[in-house]
């Protein structure tokens, strides 16, 4: 800044400047002219007055900096007796790790400029959000710097060397799943908690109970007694948890005890587990990754719907703050009401409404219960491609074989090639070439053992797919392009990656060479579907359009590919009607307006294994898949898909 010259303005070469002092600026506009008239006529009279402290803007600002940290070692704070540090650690010890955001606010000085109040925004980040509040710091200029000094009400205003602020957190009530109607699916249950009270069992006798109660319990004795051992001397040493109304009568055993609680279950045990998935308490990986939203031992999706909607099923904690004596024996307790400093409520989570119909769910359950093996099957509205139901055998262990595991088709994806066929000029009277084998680039494929030589030659293509000749798709491969299959199986609401919540819609690789076409064409070679896509592609049929499938209305993928046309439709269901009539859907006649079996060959052996499918529809919008790891389509998946339709 240029500097202002009193007086006579001198020569360049002995120009000295000269400030007003802060008592000039200060005197009336009388004394200043008398004063500027003693300058004028005698120059610079008094030498000039030393500038003012600085602003104390930056030390203010470094205090914040280090407050947001909770780490104030290198703080510009005055040394004192008690250091600022430890102080912030034993004040904010209870506030379960959060860290506030602080910034700098006004700056309020002493007449002299020798000292100054600060304001320190603090905003703490709850996940119910954010408590926000004014807190003071106390500045002093020491000649060379700004400094400040430090108490405990630089963090809160009400904070003395006798207390620290205590967070606690209210959880919110977890909601559950509705399925069509609003029915509810999983909501909460009351539940009870089956185990060994230590407490009230005599030691000589623990041993002994923790056994007795194990037995009564189907659990290993020797592995809960060491359980019970491990634990606590006062402790509850759950065993098994049970429905309210599945409780065993265990309680003549010495020790036994129950536990009422709540859980999020189903109407059965199990129920829609693979697709919705479990919650529980958030492990430590949760914990980490959530910023704060999540404490230990909040409960959190682990898997399935659960976790996809976590945050909208979880709700949002409350949190209160306030007021407690200092001091690692301090009972916290319950505080008083003029302790508490911040409250917010919590908010309860919300349902998640689903498209699955309760008792559909149940009866795909049921069915699948005596599948003996692996099994999945899914039911779809093709009207809508809402899905209804589910399901996946106890001999899947929970895993989403119905939504999520995928699998090669098999012949169902005839259904796919039949379409691209159908977009080279064929119709269901095309006449097709059924041989015993035929070459795919250097590939020989037959067709299925016992394939019926009545069948054989030149025959039309609604006859190929009802009797499923694999030849006859292998021969038109030379008309296929690659894409045609994947562009096909898109108009069919099939090998789109679509981001819908917990659904694979199967993948259709480009195939790269014939004889990868040739095995494609048949459902194979890279080929793979998830049980829920070939529920989505029969119903697509049956629905004259594409239908994709959904499970949650807010994820309900648009389709994205070229849509499937009536004409087309109209063909695909003479063809799938013929299966039922006259071909190998037989077993759903009566039930289904259309089918198609398949047998997909995976593994390795010789004969190599079969995985079984079926997929069908009705007249009374309802279509479904059904996939059984071991078997043939018709004799394995047929008789569940009947029962399903029925």
């Amino acid at each position: 800044m240029r500097a202002a010259f009193c007086g006579p303005r001198p020569s360049p070469a002995t120009a000295l400047p000269c400030r007003q002092t802060r008592a000039a600026r200060r005197r009336s506009p009388a004394a200043a002219l008398l004063l500027g008239t003693a300058l004028a006529l005698g120059g610079c009279a008094n030498s000039p007055e030393p500038p003012g402290p600085p602003p104390a803007d930056d030390t203010l600002r470094a205090i914040a900096s280090a407050l947001a940290a909770m780490d104030l070692a290198s703080a510009p704070f005055a040394r004192g007796a008690t250091s600022p540090t430890a102080d912030a650690a034993a004040i904010t010890e209870e506030m379960d790790g959060f860290l506030p955001a602080v910034v700098p606010g006004s700056l309020s000085y002493s007449d002299d400029q020798t000292t100054a109040v600060g304001t320190l925004l603090y905003t703490w980040p709850f996940p119910s959000g954010g408590w926000e509040y004014e807190a003071p710091v106390n500045l002093s200029y020491d000649g060379a710097n700004w400094i400040g000094y430090w108490e405990p009400a630089v963090i809160h205003p009400r904070l003395d060397a006798a207390n620290r602020l205590v967070h606690t957190r209210q959880a919110a009530k977890r909601a559950g799943l509705t399925g069509q109607g609003g029915q509810a699916l999983i909501e909460e249950t009351t539940v009870v908690h089956v185990g060994l009270d230590k407490m009230n069992t005599p030691p000589e006798q623990q041993e002994a109970s923790a056994r007795a109660l194990a037995e009564g319990l189907g659990l290993d004795p020797a592995e809960y007694a060491a359980k019970v051992a491990a634990a606590g001397a006062e402790a509850f040493v759950e065993a098994v948890t049970f429905r309210q109304n599945e409780v065993p009568d265990v309680f003549s055993i010495l020790g036994a005890r129950a536990v009422k609680d709540t859980a999020l279950l189903g109407p059965t045990s199990g129920f829609l587990q693979p697709v919705a998935g479990t919650a529980g308490e958030a492990w430590a990986e949760d914990v980490e990754a959530s910023d704060g939203a999540i404490l230990p031992g909040d409960a959190v999706g682990h898997s399935g719907l659960q976790a996809t909607f976590d945050e909208q099923l979880r709700g949002t904690p409350g949190d209160t703050v306030f007021l407690a004596a200092r001091g690692a024996e301090a009972d916290i307790g319950t505080p008083a009401a003029s302790d508490i400093l911040h409250v917010k409520a919590p908010a309860d989570g919300q349902a998640l409404a689903t498209s699955f119909d309760l008792a559909l769910q149940l009866k795909a359950e049921a069915v699948l219960a005596g599948a003996g093996q692996p099994a999945a099957a899914v039911l779809i509205r093709p009207s809508d491609g809402a899905i209804l139901a589910a399901a996946s055998s106890p001999e899947s262990a929970g895993q989403p074989d119905a939504t999520l595991n995928h699998y090669a088709p098999g012949s169902t994806f005839k259904i796919v090639t039949a379409l691209a066929l159908l977009r080279h000029g064929d119709t269901p009277d095309s006449r097709v070439q059924c041989s015993a084998s035929a070459d795919a680039g250097g590939l020989v494929i037959h067709n299925y053992t016992g394939y019926p030589a009545a069948y054989l030659g030149s025959i039309p293509l609604v006859t190929a797919v009802a009797q499923s000749c694999n030849t006859a798709f292998v021969n038109q491969v030379g008309r296929l392009a690659a894409e045609d299959l994947t562009a096909a199986a898109a108009s069919l609401g099939a090998g789109v990656d679509y981001d819908a919540g917990g659904l694979n819609y199967g993948s259709v690789p480009l195939a790269d060479s014939e004889a990868m076409k040739g095995q494609e064409v048949i459902g194979q070679g890279g080929v793979l579907m998830s049980p829920a896509a070939m529920a989505g592609v029969i119903a697509s049929v049956a629905a004259g359009r594409t239908t994709v499938p959904w499970m949650v209305a807010s994820l309900k993928p648009k389709p994205a590919a070229e849509p499937l046309a009536a004409a087309e439709a109209a063909a695909l269901q003479t063809m799938l009607a013929a299966t039922v009539t006259d071909g190998l859907a037989g077993i759903l006649r009566g039930v289904a307006a259309g089918a198609k079996s398949g047998t997909a060959e995976y593994g390795e052996g010789d004969p190599l294994p079969t995985h079984a499918w079926m997929v069908a529809y009705t007249d009374h919008d309802l279509a479904g898949a059904v996939w059984v790891h071991d078997g043939g389509g018709s004799a394995t998946a047929g008789p569940l898909l009947a029962q399903l339709l029925s």
